[in-house]
């Protein structure tokens, strides 16, 4: 196949243009072969074709003149924002279980416990860095230093264990990196102190004189015993309920016969009261 290349340098001058069958016999200095122009010409004709092809790829690149050019790696449905990134990720929603705690009436010395469920409802993973609770007598375990995936929980106890009687006020605090920081839950309960009537029974064989009843002494000491009541009792036992909590009694009885005429009175005996 023959490619024919037309490359003019100018005017070219043959001192003899006798040709053997394309070849030439004699030519000026100056003068070239057909063959040598062509293959002079063929690198500048490759340039000039690459010339063409770069210049297409600038066009095809900026969009002159074109339609429906595909990208890659951008976002799709026409949404604004820079091609190639994804939006930031939704911050995590930590919520509770419930918004308050109320323990009631709690005996003083006595402890109860509550559970409160954290759960993450949003997107993204959300990290419990503390719970404290804060309240005379209330504490609480569990949930610290824990990482919740989306729908996942994790269970709170809150105590109330009250020293004292009382109203107590307090609230539940806990720290993470959710849309919330802070999550806090009101606590209330009440101490109450258990009123204990203690009661001291005393009991007795009767006089073997003849009697029509007796009387109580009741005293700090043997020494300082005075009559609980000032009517004769013709029982042979007695109820002492008038006693605090703690305290120490001496007892003694006497018997009284028909003319009032008291005997001496029995051996005492000594009864400590418990302080509950």
């Amino acid at each position: 196949m023959c490619t024919r290349v037309q490359y003019r340098t100018g005017r070219l001058r043959f001192d003899n243009p006798t040709l053997v069958r394309g070849l030439p016999i004699s030519l000026s200095p100056h003068a070239r072969t057909l063959s040598d122009t062509a293959e002079d010409a063929r690198p500048c004709v490759l340039r000039s074709l690459a010339a063409v092809i770069a210049l297409a790829g600038l066009l095809g690149a900026a969009g002159c003149g074109t339609t429906g050019s595909a990208s890659t790696g951008g976002t799709s449905g026409g949404g604004s924002g820079t091609p190639g990134s994804n939006p930031p990720p939704t911050p995590g929603v930590l919520t509770p279980s419930s918004s308050t705690v109320s323990f009631g009436n709690v005996e003083v010395g006595t402890s109860t416990s509550q559970l409160v469920t954290l759960q993450n409802t949003g997107s993204s993973n959300v990290v419990i860095s503390s719970v404290s609770v804060t309240g005379a007598g209330l504490s609480a375990s569990g949930g610290t230093s824990v990482t919740l995936t989306p729908g996942n929980s994790v269970t709170v106890s809150v105590n109330f264990s009250p020293a004292a009687a009382g109203a107590v006020q307090g609230s539940l605090s806990v720290s993470s990196n959710a849309s919330d920081s802070l999550v806090q839950v009101a606590v209330s309960g009440t101490g109450f102190a258990q009123v204990v009537q203690h009661v001291v029974n005393l009991s007795w064989q009767p006089s073997t004189s003849t009697v029509i009843g007796y009387y109580v002494y009741r005293g700090a000491s043997a020494d300082s015993l005075a009559k609980l009541s000032t009517a004769v009792d013709s029982n042979t036992n007695y109820a002492d309920n008038t006693v605090a909590s703690g305290q120490t009694y001496v007892y003694a009885v006497s018997s009284v016969d028909s003319s009032y005429v008291e005997s001496s009175k029995s051996a005492p005996i000594t009864v400590s009261i418990p302080s509950q």
